[in-house]
């Protein structure tokens, strides 16, 4: 194509944002093919999105890996995020976790969770509270690597690769509904089994048994942090995936438990509102708190400690 996109475009607006849900052809398609209310509605998101996050993209330096918080946190695009965790080699299973605000929260507040973080093999920064944190140091994350836009390029590559996932986590009957909607739209997926996580710890073992004679190559696990954290961490040493992910409430998003949020809050990174809509009560200290003091944090307190590693 040899159109150009003009003063504001949805590529720099998903850019800014870290979104990777279409690619820079099928963007520009959409806005060229879009109508007089799409194009206002561009403008008004492209000005959130620079009141939000601040300084031209082009100023921005890259790194490969930042300190966030104290964490060793990878800056990969979500094809690099899947690469890792479909190509990865080691002797052990690998253990990858997503980091967005709360797990901040919780493991300044909690030291134990901070060192449970601290021990997973990678580390992925999920959703706009680690973009504006990086942004306050000077650094771009590459991409917005959380779970629930993941999972369907993770699909695409475990089909590609010949690899199958175990769905372990969620309420009775959760994981299962998310695993038959998927195998639904990809054919081909090959989901090695699933389980729900309301066991209460006392069939640890027998679990443990299922997912590895399961054959399974990635593990997702879905417990909410950090018991998920904790719970990988305890038994990785048991484990014979290839890899294993806690994907918090990935589970309930794709068995259609609970709806995901409108594409023009995400474009401005504000996916949040739409959970905090939905669950008022169970994410108030969420999002209603916690957002404000990670916010304190950051640009007040100055507690980023963001560097290249």
């Amino acid at each position: 194509m040899k159109c150009k996109a003009g003063l504001f475009s949805l590529y720099d607006l998903h850019l800014r944002t870290g979104l990777t849900v279409m690619n820079k052809e099928q963007l520009l398609e959409q806005q060229l093919n879009g109508n007089t209310t799409d194009y206002l509605m561009l403008i008004i998101k492209s000005f959130m999105a620079i009141v939000l996050y601040g300084r031209a993209i082009t100023v921005l330096k890259k790194a490969k890996s930042l300190s966030l918080f104290g964490l060793h946190v990878k800056n990969t695009t979500m094809a690099e995020a899947v690469d890792w965790i479909t190509q990865t080699q080691a002797d052990n299973t690998q253990i990858g976790f997503f980091v967005n605000v709360h797990s901040i929260n919780l493991s300044i507040s909690d030291p134990t969770f901070f060192n449970q973080l601290s021990n997973a093999n990678a580390l992925f920064a999920d959703g706009s509270g680690m973009r504006l944190a990086a942004r306050k140091a000077g650094f771009q994350l590459n991409g917005n690597n959380n779970g629930t836009d993941m999972l369907p390029y993770l699909c695409k590559s475990c089909i590609k690769r010949k690899q199958s996932i175990y769905f372990f986590g969620a309420a009775p009957g959760i994981a299962q509904q998310a695993a038959r909607k998927l195998c639904k739209k990809y054919p081909d997926l090959n989901i090695a089994g699933t389980e729900h996580g309301y066991n209460e710890g006392k069939h640890t073992e027998q679990i443990i048994e299922s997912i590895n004679n399961s054959g399974c190559d990635i593990l997702l696990v879905a417990m909410g942090s950090p018991l998920q954290e904790e719970w990988l961490l305890n038994h990785r040493d048991k484990l014979h995936c290839k890899t294993a992910l806690a994907v918090g409430g990935l589970f309930d998003f794709y068995s259609g438990n609970i709806s995901r949020s409108p594409l023009w809050l995400r474009e401005i990174g504000m996916e949040w509102v739409w959970r905090l809509l939905q669950e008022p009560r169970n994410k108030f200290n969420r999002y209603v708190i916690g957002n404000p003091i990670f916010l304190y944090r950051t640009f007040v307190l100055g507690l980023v400690n963001t560097g290249e590693k």
